[in-house]
């Protein structure tokens, strides 16, 4: 009876080990499959919020990249900007100096066939020989007209209008030569001329005592005619041809009679002279203002 009661307990123990077990296993797998679900539950959560800030530092990176690419957009842009501004203010600069340059260089080509033209006339009026200027100053008006000048047109309004340009100006030596053979020998012999009422006597009379008569030399004093003549005759061999006419004029009488071709000669080349010293002045004065502006 013993062994059979024995024999139960171990057996009911048995099934109870074995129902423990089972129990056991049972919540064990229970527990496994809720832990394996609460893991599953977390790594999806732990995936998500991966994947949010992920998401969320990707977004951030592109705002950050669409910033920095903005501002350097702009610092480009104003580079570019003020790189056009620069190239245009640089544009406005050069097109300035090409203007003033070509205005600079025009002046320049004007005064050169100014000057030339005036070179022209000038050496034609200083011939050694006789010679018209009417084609050379014909050249100089045509150059004067590009640039007009009330003063040098006036000056060649001056020449234009006479008749010397188509006969030329006596040369100063001829002028020179032609006083001391012929002119200033024949106003010596009238020198005692009285101004009114000389008959052939007194002719007559004045060419035998004028040569009788001392002859000054030099700047001597006195109005009379032989005075007259040898300041004139000084300031000739100066090549001061305006001061001697400026003394020959002074005379009067059988003297200024004889002098007047002789005069007229030296006016039109004073004139010529005068009215060239004009234009000279004028084209100095206009080379000048060229340089002070450049």
């Amino acid at each position: 009876m013993e062994a059979e009661a024995q024999d139960k307990i171990d057996r009911q123990e048995e099934d109870w080990k074995s129902l423990f077990e089972d129990e056991r296993a049972k919540i064990m797998n229970q527990y496994r499959q809720k832990l394996q679900h609460e893991l599953e539950t977390q790594q999806e959560l732990i995936n998500q919020r991966l994947k949010e800030e992920v998401i969320a530092q990707g977004i951030e990176l592109q705002r950050r990249w669409i910033r920095e690419i903005k501002v350097r957009v702009e610092q480009e842009r104003s580079g570019r900007l003020a790189k056009l501004d620069d190239l245009a203010t640089n544009v406005k600069r050069l097109e300035r100096v090409t203007l003033d340059n070509s205005s600079y260089i025009d002046e320049n080509v004007h005064l050169h066939s100014l000057w030339s033209a005036i070179r022209a006339v000038t050496t034609a009026v200083d011939s050694p020989k006789r010679k018209p200027f009417r084609e050379e100053l014909r050249v100089l008006r045509n150059v004067a007209t590009s640039h007009p000048d009330p003063v040098i047109d006036a000056a060649l309004d001056t020449l234009e209008a006479s008749s010397t340009p188509d006969v030329g100006v006596e040369p100063l030596s001829d002028l020179a030569s032609w006083f001391f053979t012929s002119v200033s020998p024949k106003v010596e012999s009238v020198s005692l001329v009285p101004d009114q009422g000389a008959g052939l006597l007194s002719h007559i009379a004045s060419a035998v005592l004028s040569k009788l008569r001392f002859k000054p030399r030099g700047l001597p004093e006195g109005n009379d005619v032989l005075s007259v003549l040898a300041r004139a005759e000084y300031h000739l061999n100066e090549k001061d041809l305006d001061t001697a006419a400026r003394e020959l004029n002074q005379l009067t009488g059988w003297s200024k009679v004889l002098l007047k071709d002789w005069l007229d000669a030296a006016r039109a080349r004073l004139e010529v002279q005068q009215a060239l010293e004009v234009i000279q002045t004028q084209a100095s004065l206009a080379s000048l203002l060229v340089l002070e502006t450049k």
